[in-house]
């Protein structure tokens, strides 16, 4: 409270060395009317007086009624004297009065209006922040983490708010972070409904969490998207890919000719698409049969290697060669796992292999072998157990 006390008591001083200057006296910068006319009145009776010496020097007047006319002249002047002196000192005090007591109320009102309103609006018991601490507030008032972590926390009071999912969902995805983006369109499509982006926001997200391959979820949801907006093509590009993993290479090749077909000349997406069918279209017009795998190492020659970038090599094999070239890029990435453990991508794709060649107890024991090996990576983990509810291969 002392301190409020020596802080009013400062504002009176101050508001009283700001306003002395009224009790000054200060030049008119406008005329007093009475004042003005009395000077004009003194002016015409010098001249008066000019003029009977000059009268009385040319002989003209006599020297009685010269006499005569100076004192009266000289009675008028006194008298005009008098008044323009009696209207200069009447009017300082005035303004000096006035502005006297204005300086005083003002110094006194001044500080108690002051603290009487911070008392009641203000304040006064509240600490206040050091000055980094108020600089890098203001510095991160606009970082997209801290506005992200606002919207987290409003979701974590409010877990059924859709649209707070819905608004957060792309942004999760542009930051990359796939799994929460893909749970956050999830929850915005189970509360306010389904639409088409929150459908391939979600796929989207799938697709991108499994590096590239489509997984059941993913796919069951382009199918739902093409039945609510069926004049989209992404969807329709993504499930010809998912065939063509699925080892459906003349679904596939069939799928992306037809979108090759409508597609515009200058569609971005138009030459992607005719490369992929490229690779599934042997020089024959057909498309295989066979799921094309990974070239084998250069220094292995126990079996024909196929030429660089040409799947029609592989159909040029006999069958038991076919065979024993895709079980022997199979076998190698088994035996670079047993060595590396760690690669969660190598164990979807060696899991999914022996899915393809109908090995089941092989993905199995793989199965069991990556999560093994992928303990500490919660992420890998997740996908593994992902394409393990997406094949059926149990827990």
């Amino acid at each position: 409270m002392v301190f409020w006390i020596l802080v009013a008591c400062l504002v009176a001083v101050v508001t009283l060395v700001i306003t002395r200057p009224l009790l000054r006296a200060s030049p008119k910068t406008v005329e007093d009317p009475d004042a003005v006319t009395a000077a004009a009145d003194i002016a015409v009776y010098k001249d008066q007086l000019k003029e009977v010496a000059a009268d009385e020097a040319s002989g003209t007047l006599a020297s009685e009624e010269a006499e005569s006319a100076r004192s009266e002249i000289a009675r008028r002047l006194l008298r005009s004297t008098a008044d323009k002196d009696r209207a200069d000192t009447t009017e300082l005090p005035k303004r000096a009065s006035f502005a006297a007591y204005a300086s005083i109320l003002t110094s006194i009102a001044l500080p108690i209006v002051s603290l009487g309103l911070y008392l009641a609006y203000g304040a006064p018991g509240m600490p206040g922040d050091p000055l980094s601490t108020r600089l890098a507030q203001r510095e991160n008032s606009n970082n997209p983490n801290d506005l992200v972590a606002k919207v987290e926390e409003r979701l974590r009071a409010h877990p059924e708010d859709g649209t707070g999912w819905g608004v957060i969902a792309p942004v999760y995805y542009a930051m990359g972070r796939y799994a929460d983006a893909a749970n956050a369109y999830a929850n915005a499509i189970r509360i306010v409904g389904e639409s088409p982006d929150r459908l391939q926001g979600f796929a989207n997200a799938r697709i991108r969490l499994e590096n590239g391959v489509i997984p059941e979820d993913a796919r069951k949801t382009l199918e739902r998207l093409l039945v609510i907006a069926p004049e989209r093509k992404e969807p329709r590009i993504w499930l010809a890919l998912a065939k063509e993993q699925d080892g459906k290479l003349a679904e596939a090749a069939a799928d992306y000719r037809k979108l090759i077909e409508e597609a515009p000349t200058d569609a971005p997406w138009r030459q992607m698409l005719e490369a992929r069918l490229a690779n599934l279209t042997p020089a024959d017009g057909k498309p295989p049969s066979v799921l094309v795998l990974p070239k084998k190492d250069a220094g292995d020659t126990s079996l024909p290697r196929p030429p660089e970038g040409s799947p029609s090599a592989i159909m040029s094999m006999t069958p038991e060669q076919r065979q024993a070239f895709i079980t022997q890029m199979v076998d190698g990435l088994a035996a670079r796992l047993k060595t590396d453990g760690t690669d969660a991508t190598g164990w979807l794709k060696l899991i999914r292999a022996y899915q393809v060649l109908g090995r089941q107890d092989d993905a199995v024991k793989a199965l069991s072998d990556a999560r093994a090996n992928l303990k500490n990576d919660q992420v890998g983990l997740a996908r593994v157990d992902d394409l393990a509810r997406e094949l059926g291969l149990g827990g």
